[in-house]
Order: C-alpha cells, then structure tokens, then sequence
C-alpha cells in the first residue's frame, strides 16, 4: 500500500515508524529538512522537503498512485487543504489532522467533510479526553476499550496489593463472565494460560460483556468509590473536550481547572461555565493543599508539558489521592508514570496511530487498538465466507504463538471461545495479538481466493 504522510512533527513520526514495520510504501513530506531528517535517519522510508499543501509538490510524489493520504502537520488548515487537492488528483482515501474546536466540534458526526474531500478527521486532543472520559467512568482501570457495538469491554487494571488476585493462578479464579486475554509483567507481554499466576503490579487485560461488567465484581472485588471533586492541571484542547463531555453527565462531581496563564483562564471560564477555574501552577504542593486534594477525588494532569505533569502527578500521589490520570506525549514515559503510582497514563499519539490503522486494513477488519506501548493490539475481526478460520475447530487451527480469542460474536450471542468452537462466516472475534504477527491472524479471516 502506498500511504504519503504530509508533517514530519511528533505525529508523523510515530506515523511513519508504525506503517513502515508493515512494509508499506510510505512517503513523508515536510518543509522542514531538520524536521524529515530523524524519519530518514531511522525508517525506510521516502521523503521530501517541500509543501505538503502545494498541488506541484504533490504531483511530483504521483499522488495520484497513493491509496491513502494522511495530513498531520500542526496547522489545521494546510492538512485540510492538503486532502482536498489529493482527493482532486485521484487519492482514494485521505485524512485531516484537525485540533481547533471551530473545525473540530465535540460532536464530529454534525460535520461532514466528505464534501472537501476527507474521509476522516483525526484530532488526537478530542480521542485522549474521550478515554479519560471513559477511565473516569471505571475507576480501577487504566484503560478500557469498547468492542462489538459496545456489547464487550476490554479493561486493564493494575494488579494491587489488596486485591484477592494476587498471587492466585487464573484456573483458580474460576472466571465464567471474563477472559484475561494478556498479562504485561516488567514491560513484558505474556500470553496467559490457566496456570498463569497473576503477581502484584502486572497489569492485566480482561475481556468481558460490557453489561454489569464495570464494577469487576467477582474478579477484583473493589467498591467503586464516590469523588467528590475532579481537579484538572492544564487548560488545553484536551481539558476543553474532557469537560465537555463530563457536563453530559448526571451528579457530576465539582469540577476544578487549574491554569497558570491568566489569559487562558479568562477564555475558559466563558467557555466552560459551570467549572471553577483556578490560575495557578499545579506542580507547587501549595496549590495542592489549598484545593484539599484527597482520596474521594481524581486527578488529571494535562498541562502540555510531560515533566509538569508527572510532577503535578507525584505531588497528588502524595496527597493519597484516589484517581490519578496523566496525560504523556511518549509511550517510553508510559512505564515511568505507572512507576510514581499513577493510575492511568494516556498517550494521545498512540491513540491517534490506532485510529489511523484502521484505514489501512481490510473492511473485515472492524477496529485495531494498540496497547500499552504499541507492542500488542486487540483487534475485531469478521469471518470472510471460505476464510481460513471458518474451515476447522479452533483445537486443529494452528494459530501463531503471541495471539488469544477473547471472544466470539455469533448470530448475536457473544461466545466464550473454546477448542470444539467453529467460527462461521460472519462472525465476529475479539483478539490480541503482539503486533509481529497480527497481519498472520488478519490472513486466517480473509479470503483470498485459494482453498486450503
């Protein structure tokens, strides 16, 4: 697949050392040759220094030959204008990267952009506040994902100490309603067996229906707690969505912003109403105090700067407070902040990278969402008719070592996967799988052409 990729910013970067592992044919243009620079030091790649958005610079690429084209620069307007012109000379999808909420409303499916020639708008600030929304939802859980049209949740959780798990083999939690589908023990992914033993500080990736499973009851066996007030460093984009979409809710909490740019704090307290806006600096314990940070509260840290927020992080960790989320711009950084006791870490980056994979891959293949740091996926797969995984029971398929079935959706019932489970034509599964060798399962739901 030829992709072109137009910025060579933090977003292309991760862009172009993703698709390349693939092995697509990738070209990355920028205007800026320090910024292409690190891209062709390091991957296989094409570039160009030149404008992205100009149709001579374009045409020079052949464009025209690309099937996709991603626009991920940091200025809205250049990546829109960048798609409509390769939409115009013959590019069969393309996508926006498009951040300010005059573009990008909180609401995307009010917009069309079909009309400009783009098939996606990516904004990685409304796709981090929309799991932060979700995490704020499942407190235990350090990231959460929503499969089968919402029927199935996937939920990492961090193994505590006081957790009835710990140091108990998965056969011995006699789980009917989940699957641990992976454990990541010291940065490495284990695939899991019943004679697996879950240790403090795993995290572990369970599978379940979405209803009644929230509170993990049966599994972990933890109270939901009741917060009384949503404290938030940074006033960005990201904050901006995230309130937002917290106000949609029901018996919020009160909800705290703290900013230290007085400007920015004039903007939102007309944009964000109800909120309480507070201009300071949130990496000073002092601030901490004041607000009387504690247990029954979260805390979200999403000032824009890494080193701020993990410090504004640690400074809440020492105020024992029971919901920490920080937002980091590098999945490397990922570990580090589970490390100083954060709950959850988001990376904004690699959300968007899941999102654009989903362009790249066959219409069976209804999502892609990497984990962790990227080095794993969980992906939804529909069974083409005459498909390789329609042919056998699951015991006599030789399915690649790295992948687990987390579950089956047939004729609407969602299955535990079992070795006598024939998969049909239609279903859908429920998958992870380390990245190596995801495009080897994708292989087993498609049909080619040839009978085995």
């Amino acid at each position: 697949m030829k992709i072109v990729i137009i910025g060579a910013g933090k977003l292309g970067f991760d862009l172009a050392r993703v698709l390349s592992q693939e092995n697509h044919d990738i070209i990355v243009i920028d205007k800026n040759a320090e910024a292409i620079g690190p891209i062709a030091d390091n991957f296989d790649v094409m570039t160009v220094v030149g404008n992205g958005a100009s149709i001579k610079v374009l045409e020079e690429v052949q464009v025209k030959t690309a099937d996709i084209l991603l626009a991920v620069t940091n200025n809205d307007e250049l990546n829109i204008i960048a798609c409509m012109f390769a939409k115009q000379l013959g590019v069969r999808t393309t996508a926006a990267r498009v951040r300010n909420p005059d573009y990008s409303t909180v609401l995307p499916s009010v917009l069309s952009y079909t009309n400009f020639g783009i098939n996606l708008i990516i904004n990685p600030e409304y796709l981090a506040a929309q799991e932060i929304f979700r995490l704020i939802e499942v407190p235990t859980a350090t990231g959460i994902d929503y499969f089968a049209g919402g029927k199935l949740s996937m939920i990492s959780i961090k193994v505590a100490e006081d957790m009835e798990i710990v140091g108990k083999k998965i056969a011995e939690l006699n789980l009917e309603k989940y699957t641990i589908v992976a454990v990541i023990r010291k940065e490495e992914v284990i695939i899991p067996n019943g004679k697996t033993q879950l240790l403090q500080n795993d995290k572990i990736y369970v599978l379940g229906k979405t209803a009644g499973f929230h509170n993990l009851n049966g599994l972990i066996k933890l109270k939901k707690p009741k917060f009384k007030q949503i404290v938030i460093a940074g006033g960005g984009l990201i904050t901006h969505y995230l309130v937002s979409l917290l106000q949609t809710k029901k018996n919020l909490p009160e909800i705290k912003i703290i900013e230290p740019s007085a400007d920015r704090c004039r903007t939102l307290s007309t944009e964000l109403g109800d909120c309480q806006i507070i201009c300071a600096d949130a990496t000073k314990m002092e601030i901490l105090d004041e607000e009387n940070l504690g247990g029954t509260d979260i805390f979200i840290a999403s000032t824009g700067s890494d080193n701020s927020n993990l410090v504004a992080c640690m400074l809440a960790k020492k105020k024992e407070v029971g919901e920490i989320i920080c937002e980091v711009s590098r999945e490397d950084y990922i570990n580090l902040a589970e490390g100083i006791g954060v709950t959850a870490a988001i990376t904004p980056r690699l959300l968007t990278v899941s999102t654009v994979l989903k362009l790249m891959r066959r219409k069976n293949v209804i999502s892609v969402n990497l984990l962790n740091t990227g080095e794993a996926a969980m992906l939804e797969l529909e069974a083409e008719p005459e498909s390789p995984i329609t042919r056998s029971y699951l015991r006599n398929l030789k399915l690649p070592p790295g992948v687990v079935i987390g579950s089956i959706t047939q004729q609407g019932n969602i299955l535990v996967p079992r070795g006598d489970t024939l998969i049909q034509p239609g279903d859908r599964a429920i998958i992870f799988a380390l990245r190596a060798v995801a495009p080897k399962i994708e292989q087993l739901f498609h049909y080619d052409g040839v009978m085995a």
